[in-house]
């Protein structure tokens, strides 16, 4: 179930026949949005994505967020490598 709110909202169900004959119901692949962050932040030793996401958004669970604004760095563990600058996008509602 996609709860109201959530990223894959606008996601579509789809059900493809697999190599067994059967169609399992799976969620077609998200179109990550351009996003342009607001400003660039430098990240510091044992930064989290949740712990940025409470401090600029106020919910922990938008991390994903700041994932999508730095679409060229998909590793989390390497997005957060101390000295690196991220983008840090607008808070918005999915």
């Amino acid at each position: 179930m996609i709860y109201k709110g959530s990223r894959y909202g606008r996601t579509e169900v789809i059900a493809p026949e697999n190599a067994e004959g059967s169609t399992p119901r799976v969620l077609e692949i998200r179109e990550i949005p351009k996003t342009n962050g607001i400003f660039e932040h430098i990240v510091s030793e044992g930064e989290r994505l949740d712990h940025l996401a409470q401090r600029f958004y106020n919910d922990a669970k938008k991390y994903w967020l700041i994932l999508d604004a730095n679409r060229d760095e998909l590793n989390p563990f390497r997005l957060l490598k101390p000295g690196r600058r991220i983008k840090i996008p607008q808070n918005r509602i999915v």
